[in-house]
């Protein structure tokens, strides 16, 4: 895989730099980076995604997934079993101080929505332990684990840091999802019941990687009415992930802010837009 090469310029702070040319304005058959992978350029961020539908770059993207099923702790993997699977690992799964933690996938959960994952396939995604009632949740971001051949059951997942609290089986609540930035699409479809994550920088299809754009100053399709009114700056995404200014919709209904329009606008007309987006920093 291709490395990212971070900087230091004095004065100013850190950045990240890539050593291949063309991107983040590539699709990639094969996968180069991490799923969820940051890339800065200027005022512009980029996060690293996988498609598994139409990704245009006119529209937004979204993730059309639930969360795996609320469900209480699963029996913990064993000490016996965490030393044969990980070398000089001497806690169990659960334990207060454990970077692992075994729960229970539902039957809808992974590409192949059944529940079936490949090794690493929730890899940046999210898990919180212990969200139930007169518990204190453990908020984690899921860093690997083994295939699970089985549709859905028992699988053992590392964290990026520690348990603080012990899991006690049949009590302790878990939910997670996968890396927001897994399984995604921008093909116009998306409807009002998804959230919107980031632009497409080139047209991707099913099973290619690309770049989504997140933050910064970005062109989206409109309606061609943005920001035609004094003081209407804020850009809101509607169902089919092009964009709308805030005065053409109920804010009360709920509608996503995803930034505020850049370029001048008029009375009764309309601006490109584009527009600084708000999302992933």
């Amino acid at each position: 895989m291709s490395k990212l090469r971070r900087v230091h310029m004095k004065n100013i702070g850190d950045a990240f730099l890539l050593n291949d040319g063309g991107t983040p304005y590539e699709a990639d058959d094969v996968q180069k980076y991490p799923i969820g992978t940051v890339l800065r350029t200027g005022l512009r961020t980029f996060v690293y995604a996988y498609a598994n539908g139409t990704c245009n770059p006119e529209v937004m993207a979204y993730k059309a997934k639930k969360t795996n099923t609320v469900a209480v702790a699963p029996t913990q993997a064993t000490a016996a079993a965490q030393a044969a699977a990980y070398k000089g690992e001497t806690l169990a799964a659960g334990a207060a101080g454990s970077k692992y933690v075994t729960v229970t996938i539902d039957t809808e959960i992974g590409i192949l929505t059944t529940g079936v994952l490949s090794a690493n396939e929730l890899a940046g995604g999210y898990i919180v332990i212990g969200n139930g009632s007169g518990q204190h949740p453990q908020m984690r971001m899921i860093e690997s684990h083994p295939a699970l051949t089985t549709t859905g059951g028992s699988l053992t997942l590392k964290l990026d840091s520690p348990l603080t609290t012990a899991v006690t089986a049949a009590t302790t609540t878990i939910e997670l999802m996968e890396c927001p930035f897994y399984c995604v699409k921008a093909d116009g479809s998306g409807g009002d019941y998804v959230t919107y994550i980031g632009v497409p920088t080139v047209v991707a299809t099913s099973g290619q990687y690309l770049w989504i754009q997140t933050a910064g100053p970005a062109w989206i399709t409109s309606n061609s009415n943005t920001c035609d009114s004094a003081n209407d700056r804020m850009i809101c995404v509607v169902g089919n992930g092009s964009v709308t200014s805030s005065n053409d919709q109920t804010l009360e209904s709920g509608c996503q802010i995803v930034g505020e329009a850049l370029d001048m606008s008029g009375s009764g007309s309309s601006n490109a837009p584009f527009v600084n987006l708000h999302l992933f920093h």
